[in-house]
């Protein structure tokens, strides 16, 4: 074994000994500004490309090349800014390159330069602006076209896999489910260049989250002054609904500002009938009208303190409302046979008010682009929720009122330094980071009698909980020759957990230490074709409300509550990838999920209890394939079918877990109308044959959508007219296994829906925003 490890690492350090070296340097303008997005080459017999760069937002490059003399070519917009003879030897790095900048080029040159599908070695690219959503889209439509994803209308995922983290630039969306996608809409993909998926994440990103994480990083111009987007839309579903948002951006030479203002209106109708078939069934049907409305600003200022640092703010402030009213009819049966009937009519107002606040400090510490970055986050969530139904048995004459009190008050506060340290053999990341959470959680049950509501003592809780994470990362990253480059990374958390019951008397503490490794190998053959393998190691730590052992009541005879005691789950991924032409990609993955956790329903006595447990061991395994292709000059198409089989395994008796092959594919048409290219028709279809995971078998799911964009007014007036889901066919049914019951269920969530649009683009088109990445991952928790 001892000779099997020399040899191994023996046959290492050759391959980090290649031939190759590098050349490091940075373009400017004549005005000392950074050149971005500038072509770096280096020729042979001054036309043979041998290798080429693009310079970064700091006109940054860094090329690997093996020994010889080059022609070191500069262009842009293709135009040759800059030519030179060199002769590489050793290392380079030149001085800094001055050149004449080529000025007012549209920026529809600069967006047919770039790729659609981009494979980089720990992530996958799709550059939004290049693509049939870079205008007159919402987010939640651009992540509904992007290959491996899937979007409904209450969650978005990896296909054959479980919900992801979604990022705006860097920086962690604290919304799930309908929350998540109503966010998502009010977001306009005139603002984003690009989505990143990242199914393994390296060691700089937070260790949370199972599947992976999706970062949309927004659009960052260079011309200075104003500018501002304006877009309203009309909804259609069951209820006319609404959506509205401004845009202001301002950029000086030292200062880089936006102003976000959003306001939206979302009622819809929802149909839910489930029912428990056992020795003792309950059959229930829900009747419900949601509405979901709110304001919200995001505020982002950023000022340059000199040549090489710069600080700013980042503040975002939401006020919503979630509101439900639900009519229910549960029918409970012992052998078949009708015990009793209840109707149960609620009212749910949930008010929410949210503040996000983010200060950071960059230094720039050479020309080469090392980089010290140290931010400071605050986060703070207070739904405060009154929940009043009144119930009606028929063995017993009068109403049931009872009033469910919820004041919730969760706070983030997370403090970390990053560096970011390019060398002449490879580049090095590391960091550290300290977070700081808090949950007070008060909730009152409370039983209407005699003309007055008194407080259940034994039905109410207050529940506090307190954790603290550390964490220290590493990542290095090298080319280890022309064509081979790895990138590996080990990051270390920290856990200490304080939960405290008042009503329940229990104080749950807890502490752990993990390690999560991240490794990434990739080969690029040449232009056209991209190999990579990578592994990672993630934890899926539980969120407030799974660990917080109140109950939360619909009917006096049924409730769901959380698990103080509940652990986190880990899961292993690995995946092989090939990319051709960035056009088509293939990737095999695998996946092991330990100790998972989720909701199980039990059913004793005539009570139903929706508990937290963790039971779940799983293994997938899948292959996802995507196509973007021309068919015609006015046919643009892209197809993605995943394939996947999931296997179950429950460490507790009543679950029955389930194994099978499912399917899913997606195809997504673009026709061009005109010559202008100002008319397009869409016509999408996505299809989820039936899969089993877990203990659930989930059924057909099916959408068919058309619609029509234009553009008008030289492109400043955008129209977008679009039917979702035309033959309701993501209608959602399935089966939940347990050993003494069965649960069915059929829902329907609105999803037929008309969307007309109207975007309007004004002042200076060419203008900088703030495109500062902050992390804040753990804000996803607070919920």
């Amino acid at each position: 074994m001892r000779n099997i490890i020399l040899v191994v690492l023996i046959l290492c350090s050759q391959i980090f000994l290649s031939q190759n070296v590098q050349i490091t340097g940075r373009i400017l303008n004549n005005e000392n500004s950074p050149v971005d997005f500038a072509e770096v080459l280096l020729l042979k017999n001054d036309s043979v490309k041998i290798r080429s760069e693009v310079t970064d937002a700091n006109g940054l490059f860094t090329i690997d090349a093996p020994k010889d003399s080059y022609i070191l070519q500069v262009k842009r917009f293709k135009g040759i800014l800059y030519s030179k003879k060199i002769k590489l030897e050793n290392n380079l790095r030149l001085n800094d390159l001055r050149i004449e900048d080529i000025k007012q080029i549209k920026e529809v040159i600069l967006e047919k330069k770039k790729k659609l599908i981009e494979k980089k070695i720990d992530r996958t690219v799709f550059n939004v602006e290049n693509s049939i959503f870079s205008s007159g889209a919402d987010l939640a439509q651009v992540l509904s076209g992007t290959p491996m994803l899937s979007v409904s209308d209450n969650s978005v995922s990896i296909v054959g896999k479980s919900g992801v983290a979604v990022m705006v630039n860097d920086k962690l969306l604290n919304l799930s489910g309908t929350d998540l996608i109503n966010y998502l809409r009010s977001l306009r993909s005139d603002d984003v260049s690009r989505v990143e998926i990242i199914t393994t994440p390296p060691a700089k990103y937070e260790a949370q989250g199972n599947s992976g994480i999706l970062n949309i990083i927004l659009k960052k111009n260079t011309k200075l002054g104003w500018n501002g987007i304006l877009s309203s839309s009309y909804i259609q579903t069951t209820y006319v609904g609404n959506a509205n948002n401004l845009t202001l951006n301002y950029n000086s030479n030292k200062i880089t500002s936006s102003l976000r203002l959003r306001q939206f209106e979302r009622p819809s109708k929802a149909v839910e009938l489930i029912d428990i078939i056992g020795t003792n069934s309950i059959l229930s049907a829900d009747k419900r009208k949601d509405q979901f409305k709110g304001a919200g600003a995001n505020f982002s200022f950023d000022y340059k303190l000199n040549q090489n640092s710069n600080i700013g703010v980042i503040y975002d402030i939401s006020k919503s409302h979630s509101d439900m009213d639900i009519f229910n009819r549960s029918i409970y049966q012992t052998n078949g046979i009708q015990d009793s009937l209840l109707t149960t009519s609620s009212e749910h107002r949930k008010p929410i008010l949210t503040h996000s606040l983010n200060v950071y400090y960059d230094y720039k510490i050479d020309s080469l682009g090392k980089k010290l970055s140290i931010a400071g986050n605050y986060f703070s969530n207070s739904p405060d929720a009154e929940v009043n139904f009144q119930t009606i048995a028929d063995y017993t004459p009068g109403i049931q009122k009872i009033r469910n009190l919820s004041n919730l008050d969760y706070q983030i506060v997370s403090g970390q330094a990053d560096l970011y340290l390019p060398f002449k053999w490879g580049t090095l990341e590391t960091g550290l980071k300290f977070t700081h959470f808090m949950n007070d959680s008060n909730i009152k049950y409370l039983s209407f009698k005699n003309d007055q509501y008194i407080m259940d003592t034994g039905r109410s809780n207050y529940f506090e909980y307190k954790e603290n994470n550390a964490a220290a990362y590493v990542s290095v990253y090298k080319s280890l020759g022309e064509k081979w480059s790895a990138k590996a990374g080990l990051r270390y958390e920290y856990s200490t957990i304080d939960g405290y019951s008042e009503t329940a008397g229990e104080r749950n503490k807890n502490e752990y230490g993990r390690l999560f490794p991240s490794a990434y190998l990739e080969y690029k053959a040449n232009e056209n074709n991209t190999l990579s393998v990578n592994y990672s190691k993630r934890i899926n730590r539980p969120n407030f409300t799974a660990l917080n052992p109140f109950r939360w009541y619909s009917n006096p005879y049924s409730f769901y509550t959380g698990n103080p005691f509940l652990s986190p789950s880990y899961n292993h991924n690995v995946e092989l990838s090939y990319l051709y032409k960035n056009r088509f990609s293939v990737t095999v993955y695998g996946q092991k999920l330990i100790n998972g956790y989720g909701r199980i329903t039990s059913l004793t006595q005539g009570i139903k209890e929706v508990n937290y447990k963790n039971y779940l061991t799983q293994y997938d395994a899948g292959l996802n394939a995507s196509l973007y292709t021309n068919v015609t000059k006015w046919w643009e198409n892209n197809t993605n079918i995943v394939s996947f089989y999931s296997e179950s395994e429950s460490s507790i008796p009543e679950v029955v877990p389930q194994n099978g092959v499912s399917m899913y594919y997606t195809i997504n048409n673009t026709f061009t109308i005109n010559k202008e290219k100002s008319v397009l028709f869409l016509l999408n279809f996505y299809h989820y044959l039936p899969n089993k995971q877990g203990n659930t078998y989930i059924g057909n799911i099916s959408n068919l959508s058309a619609g029509f964009r234009f553009s008008l007014m030289e492109k400043k007036l955008r129209v977008n007219m679009m039917v979702e889901d035309i033959f309701r066919g993501t209608q959602s049914k399935g089966k939940i296994f347990y050993d003494e019951f069965t649960q069915f269920y059929n829902n329907y969530y609105d999803t037929r829906r008309f969307t007309l649009n109207l975007t309007y683009s004004f002042g200076n088109k060419n203008i900088k925003t703030n495109n500062k990445q902050i992390q804040l991952e753990e804000k996803n928790r607070a919920n």
